[in-house]
């Protein structure tokens, strides 16, 4: 397939007219995020005025209410919005000026956007009070470089090892909460929900999801059945619940099964090797989703299930030193998998087990086949930098650098760049020589969940 040379070369025309349209986007972008910041400010010190306004009272709870609601009122009046809708904006931004003000700051200065505050909202709001400053600044940090979405990936991390309590005592009770609810939405349809392991709950997603798309493969030309990913999807979900396995599988021949049923979940789980020895109690990361319990995550790596991929990070550097997957792959794939952990177009968080391993100098015009020259991207970047006039080439540490149609430079680090943790406890001498090691490796052995993990000696 060959791209198309009006999209892969710009002319200086083209260049200069798409660099107007950038400039005007970034500084609309910069206004918008000023103003924002301007309104989160001016609500904030309404709710310093309605506190003031309370102060002295014997029942301070419930004046400050009611002077908050009275203020509230005074400025959705104004505004033409509900007075419940501005309280509830004035408690956020309360908190926001005050918990998080680098954050705040960098929204004024239009270096990130609103969506990035949210974020930060979200994953701060876990941590205790006395947390939340040295929270906001590594949350700051990231924002500035990083998408809304990479960046909660981050934060989220950062947010459990901060947590004074660990993720394993928080799953522990979590998990007693576990169910099934149905909600009616109406026209004779209802909601089922399930509460219940992130790991699991995303495994159930994508075994269904690869269930729909057989399903949708298997069509035949004018075939009767239109219909999308999501209606198969709950089609193939009801039939398994109800009958064990698909009741209708299009992938089978005459009175043979088909492989519907054998389709099983591909779930990518990174696990710092303190972690897995037992030793550390860090929170594990179930890649393109986010934290997931340390014990769970050496539950999957003892048992010999063939639908877990385990990747081993070394607990100083963050960098993946071994990986044991669920299928045999090319030891170079592996290790780019487990390197990349999801697309490295700027911004993209699609897992790498979806992606393709692209050459970042094309083969056809002489590109190597080795590490340095080899990427995850997704079917939808993976075309973009073949098909448009964006160029990307790899720098030392698997850090891409990609140049714009306008001439401007994006970089993208691996996941975990630059964001790492000391461990609770020193490496024993022998492991870290072990580690320090260039011919290193580190093997999983496949046993009962008690089975101990330990280095293979050398």
């Amino acid at each position: 397939m060959r791209s198309n040379p009006r999209l892969s070369l710009l002319s200086d025309e083209d260049r200069v007219e798409l660099t107007g349209v950038l400039t005007r986007v970034e500084a609309a972008q910069e206004a918008l995020a000023a103003a924002e910041a301007e309104q989160t400010r001016a609500l904030a010190e309404a709710g310093a005025f309605a506190a003031r306004l309370a102060e002295g009272s014997s029942a301070v709870v419930r004046d400050r209410d009611m002077a908050l609601r009275g203020v509230a009122a005074e400025i959705a009046a104004a505004v033409r919005l509900s007075d419940r809708s501005v309280q509830r904006q004035i408690d956020s931004a309360f908190a926001l000026v005050n918990d998080y003000p680098a954050t705040v700051h960098c929204l004024e200065k239009g270096l990130i956007t609103r969506a990035h505050v949210a974020v930060v909202e979200d994953i701060g709001r876990r941590l205790p009070i006395e947390l939340k400053g040295e929270f906001d600044q590594l949350a700051a940090e990231i924002c500035l470089d990083e998408t809304p979405g990479r960046a909660r990936a981050d934060l989220e991390v950062i947010a459990e090892r901060m947590n004074p309590r660990t993720l394993t005592e928080r799953h522990a009770g979590a998990f007693r909460e576990r169910k099934i609810v149905r909600y009616p939405v109406g026209e004779g349809m209802s909601e089922l929900r399930s509460v219940h392991s992130t790991v699991l709950i995303e495994g159930i997603f994508q075994r269904v999801t690869d269930q729909a798309n057989e399903v949708i493969a298997a069509r035949e030309p004018g075939s009767d059945d239109t219909r999308s990913l999501d209606e198969v999807r709950a089609d193939l979900f009801a039939d398994m619940l109800l009958t064990s396995t698909p009741n209708v599988d299009p992938t089978g021949s005459g009175d043979e099964p088909g492989g519907l049923g054998a389709i099983t979940a591909k779930v990518q789980v990174v696990i710092p090797v303190m972690a897995l020895m037992g030793r550390s109690d860090v929170p594990c990361d179930l890649a393109g989703v986010g934290p997931i319990d340390a014990k769970t995550a050496r539950l999957l790596a003892g048992n010999s299930y063939g639908t877990w991929e385990r990747l081993l990070t070394h607990p100083i550097t963050g960098l993946t030193m071994a990986v044991d997957t669920y299928q045999r792959t090319k030891p170079m794939d592996r290790f780019l998998k487990g390197r990349d952990k999801h697309c490295r177009w700027p911004g993209c968080r699609m897992p790498a087990r979806k992606c393709e391993v692209d050459h970042n100098h094309d083969a056809a015009l002489g590109g190597k086949t080795e590490i340095c020259n080899l990427c995850c991207l997704c079917q939808r970047h993976h075309s973009m930098k073949q098909f448009t006039a964006w160029k990307v080439r790899q720098r030392d540490g698997g850090v891409m650098e990609w140049t714009s149609p306008t001439g401007r430079i994006y970089t993208d680090n691996p996941p975990g760049h630059g964001v790492h943790f000391t461990p609770e406890e020193d490496l024993p001498d022998d492991l870290w020589a072990r580690w320090t090691n260039p011919g290193l490796e580190f093997r999983i052995t496949d046993g009962p969940a008690d089975n101990r993990h330990e280095p293979a000696p050398f």
